[in-house]
């Protein structure tokens, strides 16, 4: 395969951007970061698998709840996604200056600026 070919085959790929949350097992502790790999493995159940870098704070956070939310990134709003690629801060009810409220069924965080989430 030719340079051309690959570079096309690889643009095929779907590709998104988001806002991965979690808490500790407590839900005293917020944490978040910026993701790029999501894919969906099951309807029944709805099953997803997140790529998380495995040192990070989020994912000892994962690991200790065993809960999450994917937040979806609008088009417009890649410019989060740099805001998610350092440690959050976490003020009242926003984090890293964006505005949250805790979710219904796992108590992480949704980002409520973003046009999808799941948890």
């Amino acid at each position: 395969m030719d340079d051309a070919a690959k570079k096309h085959a690889l643009r095929l790929i779907p590709y998104g951007m988001y806002v991965l949350t979690s808490r500790n097992a407590a839900g005293t502790e917020i944490s978040s970061g910026t993701v790029n790999w999501v894919t969906q493995t099951s309807f029944a159940p709805p099953l997803v698998v997140v790529g998380v870098k495995g040192d990070s704070h989020l994912h000892a956070n994962i690991k200790d709840s065993g809960v999450f939310a994917v937040n979806v990134l609008g088009k417009d709003q890649k410019d989060l996604a740099f805001t998610f690629f350092k440690p959050a801060t976490v003020e009242g009810n926003t984090i890293s200056g964006q505005p949250f409220e805790k979710a219904p069924n796992t108590g992480t965080a949704l980002l409520t600026n973003l046009p999808a989430w799941w948890e």
